[in-house]
């Protein structure tokens, strides 16, 4: 046997008499049923801009390569970029101030490229169309 299986049979002997795993349904009876609700949005111009510029860059790029070709015996880095490159595309989604966070030269570079970008602020709830949703249903 390998010795990374027989580590991890060992961790898992040591580990098991401390763990208790239930399902929620198990405990807690009187929890309504879970509620899922989608909510529709389009991109905003200034999130349409990064996600093309994003898919044009070499991580973009490479990332797309990886998916064409199905490598799915790639190597631990591989893994890494491609989850970093998922985790870019959420932040993007959610607000772009989480991808631009405080580089004033990015951020003045990506907001000179939609329309009336050279007036806003990168705050504006208007470049985040999902918070806008979701604080449209709040109320």
């Amino acid at each position: 046997m390998n010795s990374a299986v027989l580590a991890l049979e060992a961790l898992h002997k040591q580990v098991l008499p401390f763990l208790l795993r239930r399902l929620k349904e198990d405990v807690l009876n009187d929890l309504p049923p879970k509620i899922i609700q989608d909510y529709y949005c389009e991109l905003s111009d200034l999130q349409k801009y990064l996600y093309d510029d994003f898919a044009k860059s070499k991580g973009g790029l490479s990332a797309t390569d990886m998916i064409k070709t199905d490598k799915t015996t790639s190597s631990e880095g591989g893994q890494r970029h491609i989850f970093q490159s998922l985790q870019y595309l959420r932040k993007l989604c959610n607000h772009p101030a989480l991808v631009l966070k405080d580089n004033k030269e990015a951020i003045d570079a990506a907001l000179s490229h939609i329309p009336g970008g050279t007036k806003a602020s990168l705050n504006d709830i208007q470049h985040a169309p999902k918070l806008q949703a979701l604080r449209f249903e709040a109320s």
